[in-house]
């Protein structure tokens, strides 16, 4: 059994760990989607009609709420945690004290899913400064965030099982990370694409997350994406599992 209090000291290292470069960290998170916003949004948006009745920008913004959580929480867990386990041997030396594992593992989700959440509030903020979130429904979104967060950084900690380097993670970021980001919605709907790809971005987990928040902005509650949204985080626990006795088998021998 997790003992959370102990999760919590996991999470909490990290945090003061994270504070001492929040700087860099914020700008490596919210640089790229603020660039996409400001240049695809107001740039391109000027020369593309309105799709399902809005404005571009206001179709992409709330995709690149999601994108920034994807990203920000999958580096944390990819990079972050393997320089943890491997390079810095923090892991070995938590595991020296009370905490076990399965308490490591635990809080480097949680607190991956964090920096998601972290990113997102800044980025929402500057959403709210151009003027660009128009409903209180919006606040729904959080559960999209939350979910998000939690799914791509149990995935990732799987990744970081796996790895044995580095460069692995180039396959990670490169073939499922860059085309969720292309294929979930964000910068143009998905019923334009033929059938057979509509049907495969339908599997995208970041598919119904795009739809929720897009939607809760524009005044309207999909309950269906919401309910899609819930169990891509819940898949957190299986990976989360896994990503585990990956780990427990390269360190406890």
């Amino acid at each position: 059994m997790l003992n959370i209090k102990l999760l919590y000291k996991v999470w909490y290292r990290n945090f003061i760990v994270w504070t001492k470069y929040i700087r860099p960290s914020l700008v490596a998170n919210l640089g790229e989607p603020l660039l996409y916003l400001l240049l695809m949004g107001y740039g391109m948006g000027k020369i593309v009609p309105e799709i399902n009745g809005m404005k571009y920008i206001d179709f992409l913004a709330p995709g690149l709420i999601l994108s920034s959580v994807m990203y920000a929480a999958s580096f944390e867990a990819t990079i972050s945690s393997y320089t943890r386990m491997i390079t810095q041997k923090t892991y070995d030396a938590i595991m020296a004290t009370p905490v076990n594992l399965s308490e490591i593992v635990a809080g480097e989700i949680v607190w991956s899913t964090t920096k998601g959440l972290i990113s997102s509030v800044f980025f929402v903020a500057i959403m709210a400064l151009f003027g660009l979130v128009h409903s209180w429904i919006f606040s729904v979104s959080i559960v999209a965030v939350i979910m998000d967060g939690l799914f791509f950084s149990s995935l990732s900690m799987v990744f970081v099982g796996f790895s044995h380097s580095y460069e692995f993670f180039n396959y990670f970021f490169t073939l499922i990370l860059t085309p969720f980001f292309l294929f979930s919605g964000i910068f143009f709907p998905l019923n334009t694409l033929p059938e057979w790809a509509r049907r495969i971005a339908f599997y995208v987990p970041l598919t119904p997350m795009v739809d929720l928040t897009r939607m809760s902005n524009k005044g309207i509650l999909d309950y269906q994406a919401l309910l899609l949204s819930v169990i891509m985080g819940l898949l957190s626990i299986p990976m989360g599992i896994v990503s585990y006795k990956l780990i427990k088998k390269r360190l406890i021998r």
